[in-house]
């Protein structure tokens, strides 16, 4: 076997358990275990004839007109099936979202099956990322493009999907009876469009704006869109934003603080990436968003929850806020002054480099954080001024056409002027300056956003339905997209169909959207079935979930220390542990589920003459004899054992025949790296000049094919087990392996345009280029990146070479060489001058064998030694006459045969096959010699990826952060505590600009209308604490009745009442 990592060879026996973390290991362990003890529940209830077909794979469903609790055993059974399929009854589709009942088989079941497709859809992300049927591709960017899927899916589709928001809410609520929906029809008609369904940031509106925003991400993503990174960075602050407003709404209208509420908002946001995490063995910061939201949600939980009792009074929320201000103040934007940051966060983060955080956990958490550090309060602003902003449009709206929009127009125009400062200044920053900045302008085009799209009721009343239903799934979709629509954590993309890329986008899209969804209605059901409302429900279950993931993680860290690491330690611990949980399932649940399924079979018999109205079954084939034998008793734990093999079959097959993660190519790719050809490329294509026209101001290519001479080296196609991705390598890539290292190239003017090819590869783009007052045959020393220097040996001959290499082996301390990487090349010169006499060759021959012992020496000094052979030579084009009667082609085609009999071949870590990227261009090589730049290039990039084995990365290079308070500005932090204040204590969500209205429209000064907004907020939360009260509710109903009937009995008020403002008449309905 190879000794690479990743690599092996036909007959290896490989396992894929081998590179596999030991979380990844456990959670293998885990889903085994439950997917066996489902595969078995299942096999047990069709062979004892409990197996519904019918309805697409379930118990039986006997539903009896009874309410013993027989019937009512055998009526959860259907639960699981409705729910994922759609229930005509809304009382089954209620039953299936009850919480975990562990004395019921049919909860059980319910809760295995749906444990088992989320393991099953890990399993697939895990392949995906792992072992992909084809190596991943790399990213490509095209400007035309983004924009063109931009404009088709936002604007195009979304606007085609245009519809009310009462039409959407009908469209969700299709799986409830035709009756429940033609009445919800006619309550919606009923609406006006100042309903809470048409209100400002309506939940229909904030899930589009979520859509559109994730579909821009996402593309983002997928094709590494750079130039648009500071509008993807305002989106992520809406992001921000939307968790300090909506979870100030919900605490502030509920007043629910319980911990159950907690536990389930925390599973929400981490249960999936949790899974994730364990199975993939990344760590939590990768998926920083995750960790952003739950860290802004316990700020919001933190303050709404301190002093709860007083939130609805009307300074006491405001204060808090305010001193939330302060402390965000002084903890991000004063952090280079006082440290609190670092203080805070030390012993939870530290400077190691891992992946996601390269830099080290504390310094992508500062920055991550910083980012949008007032993003949440801003938030909590509008949403505490949420009611003052909703009063205010209702009044602007009475007034005339006129002053309603003259008084829009002033706010619009306000904010509209911030916005083109913005566009002009701080957008146009690269991404290090605009980072810096976004904390502190990003709320300009979030504010201006949520104005404009709420300026009129029509605006607010519809939304686009393909957008809201992107935006139930962000988290989803987001988290996923890491390895099941891209690959390598978001680095790469995913690849099923080679060579069809657009084709290829479709498949991968439409897999990862369905199973995205999946995903979020799994968390959903997961989270109702295990974090019940209730308190101890909650804790023992949480506990529960807990406890089983640390015993499995202990069991898959035992038997990697017992180094017994392979799928049939993973098989055994899966049927062992599955067998377990089987078993206890069948004695605490069997006897009372067999009980209540011949309970519903006797009454049908008893009734069967009597009326057919008792009963009602879902297909005449679910009342069966009873089955129950010894094969139903003792097959389905050989059936679920056998469902087990095949998963573990299928992983083993993707792992053995797929490619692999990427990572540094194994030695075995030294068989295929030199194999290679030139394909023409025609750069006249649309795509390119589009390009061209846009950056280059070019309106028309003069040269294409047939004519043109555009030509790209290309490697040939490797099956995907070989793991030998080979691609083009650019100076970031290169300097992870050879930052602190030593190079030398020896040889002759092949050697040294190799030379100037890999500098350039390595970032110094003037390299190599015609400069005919520089000596010819000199050394050159280059100092990359300030660590690693770069040397060319002038060494014409063998002999010259054998005397540099003596010297590079004689300066080596304690056994080292003084070299990392040596190249070497030649043969031309000693074709040429040296090998006209046999004494000349035997002189040669022998010279080529002590440099065949010297490389061997620099390997045995951990060297790796690198042997370029002579490129192809135009002998037409030679422009002597020695050289055309001595260095023609097939005098060098012998002479390289000469080098390989005398051992120098076979003394190198690595040969570079020059003639296999020269030969079909000889005829562009101008003096029979030596070739264009581009040429070598393709030389330099073969030698690039051979580093990858040649010298593999001693662990990860150590980084050192930026200092933590490098992004504080006090003095922008200063300026957002005003905007605070002026939103806090001016009562204004929009923070000041809706006062510009105050100019043409009377009255709609945002501290005006707060007293109003006040009372109207307490009514509503006093109406709320009051139906909340089961023992009031019949008082405050009794009075509500008298009321009404007192005021039916009243004479009734003129239609006109002129001592009534007419504003507050619309306000209070009249």
């Amino acid at each position: 076997m190879a000794d690479d990592e990743g690599a092996f060879t036909e007959g290896d026996m490989y396992s894929p358990t081998r590179d596999a973390n030991i979380s990844t290991l456990a959670m293998a362990m885990l889903f085994g275990s439950i997917i066996f003890a489902t595969a078995s529940l299942a096999a047990r209830l069709w062979l004892a004839g409990m197996w519904n077909w019918d309805s697409g794979g379930a118990p039986i469903h006997v539903t009896l007109s009874t309410s013993s609790s027989a019937s009512e055993e055998t009526l959860a059974l259907i639960s699981h099936n409705d729910y994922t399929k759609g229930s005509s009854s809304s009382k089954d589709l209620k039953k299936s979202k009850q919480p975990l009942d562990t004395t019921s088989l049919p909860s059980i079941y319910n809760l295995l099956h749906h444990c088992t497709v989320f393991g099953l859809i890990l399993l697939y992300s895990y392949i995906c990322e792992n072992h992909p049927p084809y190596p991943h591709d790399e990213k490509t960017y095209d400007r035309d493009e983004f924009f063109f899927w931009t404009i088709l899916v936002v604007v195009i589709a979304g606007g085609h999907s245009l519809k009310k928001n009462v039409d959407i809410g009908n469209n969700a609520t299709r799986q409830t009876s035709r009756s429940a929906i033609k009445q919800g029809m006619q309550d919606n008609r009923n609406r006006d469009e100042n309903s809470p369904d048409n209100a400002i940031l309506n939940r229909y509106q904030t899930e589009e704006w979520k859509g559109w925003m994730q579909f821009i991400f996402l593309l983002y993503h997928y094709m590494y869109a750079v130039e648009v990174y500071n509008g993807i960075r305002v989106m992520i602050t809406c992001y921000v934003w939307m968790t300090g407003f909506g979870n100030f709404m919900f605490f502030q209208k509920t007043n629910d603080y319980s911990l159950h509420r907690i536990l389930q908002m925390l599973w929400r946001l981490n249960f999936l990436v949790l899974f994730l995490c364990l199975t993939h063995g990344n760590r939590y910061i990768l998926y920083y968003i995750c960790p952003l939201h739950t860290y802004y949600f316990l700020m919001v939980l933190w303050v709404m929850y301190v002093g709860k009792e007083r939130n609805h009074t009307r300074w006491w929320m405001r204060t808090k806020l305010g001193v939330l201000a302060i402390i965000i103040f002084i903890v991000w934007d004063c952090e280079s002054y006082f440290g609190i940051f670092n203080l805070l966060h030390q012993f939870f983060l530290s400077d190691e480099s891992v992946e996601g955080a390269r830099m080290g956990t504390m310094w992508e958490w500062y920055f991550r954080s910083t980012l949008d550090h007032w993003s949440v309060l801003l938030g909590m602003v509008f949403a505490i001024n949420y009611p003052i902003t909703i009063l205010w449009f209702k009044k602007i709206e009475l007034r005339s056409i006129r002053r309603q929009w003259m008084g829009k127009m002033a706010v619009a125009f306000g904010m509209l002027y911030a916005l083109r400062t913005w566009v002009k200044g701080p957008l146009t920053y690269s991404k290090t300056q605009y980072n810096e900045t976004n904390p502190y302008y990003g709320f300009i085009p979030l504010v201006t956003y949520i104005f404009l799209r709420n300026l009129t009721p029509t605006m607010r009343s519809y939304s686009m339905e393909l957008l809201h239903e992107i935006g139930k799934t962000t988290l989803e979709t987001y988290l996923m997209q890491h390895h099941i629509w891209l690959s390598s954590n978001s680095k790469t993309v995913l690849t099923f169909i080679p060579g069809w890329p657009r084709i290829n986008l479709a498949l991968v899209t439409c897999v990862y959207v369905l199973l995205s969804r999946k995903m979020h209605n799994l968390t959903l059901l997961l989270r109702t079935l295990i974090l019940p409302d209730d308190r101890e429900a909650c804790i023992r279950s949480s506990v529960a979930m807990l406890v089983t993931i640390a015993g499995f993680y202990c069991t898959a860290f035992v038997v990697d220390e017992m180094d017994m690491t392979s799928l049939m330690s993973v098989g055994v611990v899966s049927i062992v542990c599955g067998t377990l949980l089987y078993q206890s399932v069948m004695d605490s649940t069997w006897a009372t589920y067999r009980k209540a399924v011949k309970a519903a079979k006797r009454k049908l018999e008893a009734d069967l003459g009597d009326s057919d109205d008792h009963i009602t079954t879902t297909s005449d084939s679910e009342v069966t004899e009873d089955k129950e034998t010894t094969i139903s008793r003792f097959c389905p734990p050989l059936i679920g054992a056998m469902v087990v093999l095949v998963l573990g079959l299928t992983w083993n097959g993707f792992a053995t025949t797929g490619a692999r993660s990427i990572g540094p190519l194994p030695s075995t790719c030294d068989a295929f790296v030199n194999n290679g050809s030139w394909i023409p490329f025609d750069g006249c294509n649309e795509a390119s000049r589009g390009m061209a026209y846009r950056e280059n101001q070019v309106s028309s290519y003069g040269m294409c094919l047939p004519h043109g001479n555009s030509h790209i080296w290309a490697w040939e196609k490797q099956a995907s087990h070989t793991h030998c991705r080979f691609g083009h390598r650019d100076e970031t890539q290169v300097k992870k392996v050879l930052n602190k290292r030593r190079v030398i190239f020896i040889g002759d003017s092949m050697t040294r345009n190799l030379y100037s090819a890999s500098l350039r590869i390595m970032g110094v783009a003037g390299s190599g280029a015609y400069d005919a007052t520089l000596p010819k045959h000199q050394g050159i020393t280059s100092i990359l990146w300030g660590t690693t220097p770069v040397v060319f040996k002038w060494a014409p001959l063998a002999v010259d070479q054998l005397a540099v290499l003596k010297e590079v082996n004689d300066n080596s301390v304690d056994g080292n060489t003084a070299q990392d990487l040596i190249v070497l090349g030649g043969g031309a010169w000693d074709r040429l001058h040296v090998y006209a006499t046999d004494e000349d060759r035997q002189s040669h021959a022998a010279t080529l064998k002590e440099l065949s012992a010297e490389m061997l020496r620099s390997q045995q000094q951990n060297a790796a030694v690198v042997w370029l052979i002579p490129t192809t030579i135009n002998s037409q084009a030679l422009n002597t006459e020695e050289k055309r009667d001595h260095m023609r082609e097939e005098d060098m085609e012998a002479m390289r045969s000469v080098y390989f009999k005398n051992g120098v071949l076979s003394a190198s870590s690595f040969v570079l096959d020059g003639p296999t990227f020269t030969a079909s261009r000889v005829s562009e090589s101008f003096d029979g010699v030596h070739y264009p730049p581009q040429v070598y290039d393709a030389g330099a990039q073969i030698l690039m990826n051979a580093i990858d084995w040649l010298l593999p990365l001693n662990g990860v290079e150590p980084v050192i952060p930026p200092q933590i308070g490098k992004m504080s500005n006090p003095m922008l932090g200063f300026m957002m505590l005003v905007l605070v204040g002026i939103g806090l204590f001016m009562f204004d969500g929009f923070l000041g600009f809706t006062y510009l209205a105050s100019a043409f429209v009377k009255g709609l000064k945002p501290h005006d209308l707060h007293r109003q907004a006040l009372r109207s907020s307490k009514k509503s939360s006093h109406h709320h604490d009051e139906l909340s009260d089961p023992e009031a509710n019949g008082n405050v109903l009794r009075s509500r009745l008298a009321k009404a009937k007192a005021r039916k009995r009243a004479p009734k008020a003129t239609k006109t009442s002129g001592n009534m403002d007419p504003e507050i008449a619309a306000l209070i309905g009249r």
